[in-house]
């Protein structure tokens, strides 16, 4: 009978394993398509004679339906199932890849990267929902950990990817191409045999949860409220990193692989701290301590961007950027998915990832707006501003909760 519980139990480990290898792989797939396309996208708009503004617009645009259709989709996840969804997600993000390089200008612009928007929200949403069941406490902090340093991969490879075909194999539009064939590696989250299912009243239950009802957990859960803030700043931050630091770069008259570099070079500062994360929230004594020196990081990081034009400064800022991002994202998926039941995970990360579509959208049209206005050097400056005002928000919740 022991020896039966013995290989009952390896078995689990063995298909636990092998889940949460098809999670990373595809998420991380699906990163290195999406960071492509932030070194692709600006300089295929910039081609097409897109002014400052008008470039926030086709930045913006993958958090457009996201916006709407998060919370929806946390119904969909708590009904269908984490594995299902994340593979509608990855046949969709083969789809919108296939968009840009069929339809010429900025139609096909706005069209792929409307429908990568969705098929990336799907997909994160199912994959944070499946990890939360894979563990808990330290255990669930190793797994946020492990799958974030997986993004953190993708995004690594996919703007060094990106500027190199650029450089050497015909531009913006041959990036496109590399996007496409490299989304069809996201399938791989066909291979997930997670048979974990809930009842037939829990998924009735779930897909009918209102969005009141899922709003409602900001007003009952402090976690969830930090855990916002917090993602929120990340999302700031990557917004503003991202989505116009190509387009500074390369006025600074840097070369396609020199710019595919320092936006790696945050995504490496990401990928390398985040296997960490446990261990450094011990020598900082907490999660929320941790969380606040990441707001300074990211806040630091981005206010100096624009007023050096020293290659070794902005890998220095980057670095800063990306220590803040890798540290504060597993940790704010981690607080949510232990503040709420259960049964609400799936909603309360949906809720989470609307935040941060919201976030996602806003940031390039804000930073459009200012630089249009006032230059890089204004609109990097107030990005940091912002973010020391969310350190305060987050100092002020952190001292509600503990009192």
């Amino acid at each position: 009978m022991q020896k039966e519980d013995v290989q009952k139990s390896n078995r689990h480990k063995t298909g636990v394993k092998k889940e949460f290898a098809c999670i990373c792989f595809s998420l991380g797939t699906a990163f290195v398509v999406q960071t492509m396309l932030l070194v692709a996208v600006p300089l295929a708009a910039i081609e097409l004679g897109a002014t400052p503004l008008m470039l926030g617009l086709i930045v913006s645009a993958p958090y457009v339906l996201p916006l709407f259709l998060a919370l929806p989709f946390g119904s969909l996840v708590a009904r269908l199932g984490s594995p299902r969804t994340l593979q509608l997600g990855a046949v969709a993000m083969v789809v919108g890849a296939g968009l840009l390089v069929v339809i010429p200008g900025f139609k096909g612009l706005i069209a792929g990267q409307l429908v990568i928007g969705l098929a990336q929200l799907l997909m994160i949403i199912s994959a944070q929902t499946a990890i939360t069941y894979l563990g808990q406490g330290t255990a669930l902090e190793k797994y946020f950990g492990w799958y974030t340093t997986y993004l953190s991969i993708g995004q690594m490879v996919g703007p060094l990817l990106a500027g190199w075909i650029i450089d050497y194999r015909g531009g913006p539009g041959a990036a496109f191409y590399g996007a496409f064939i490299a989304s069809f590696v996201a399938l791989v989250s066909f291979f997930m045999a997670n048979q974990r299912t809930s009842s037939g009243d829990q998924q009735r239950v779930g897909f009918l949860i209102s969005v009141g009802q899922q709003w409602q957990l900001l007003k009952t859960s402090q976690g969830v409220k930090l855990s916002l803030i917090i993602s929120l700043a990340a999302m700031l931050a990557l917004g503003a990193h991202g989505s116009y630091f190509p387009v500074y770069l390369e006025s600074l008259a840097l070369s396609g692989t020199t710019i595919g570099l320092l936006v790696s070079l945050r995504a490496l500062a990401s990928m390398a701290v985040r296997p960490f994360t446990s261990t450094i929230v011990s020598l900082l004594h907490g999660r929320y301590a941790t969380m606040s020196l990441t707001l300074l990081f990211m806040a630091l990081g981005l206010m100096l961007v624009g007023v050096t034009g020293n290659v070794y400064w902005l890998c220095l800022f980057s670095v800063l950027v990306g220590l803040g991002v890798g540290l504060s994202q597993p940790l704010s998926m981690v607080v949510i998915a232990e503040s709420v039941p259960e049964r609400q995970r799936a909603h309360a990360l949906a809720v989470r990832l609307m935040a941060n579509r919201a976030m996602q959208f806003a940031a390039p049209l804000l930073l459009g707006v200012v630089t249009q206005f006032g230059g890089f050097t204004l609109a990097y400056f107030a990005c940091g501003i912002l973010l020391l005002l969310h350190w305060l928000i987050f100092q002020r919740l952190r001292r509600q909760k503990a009192a």
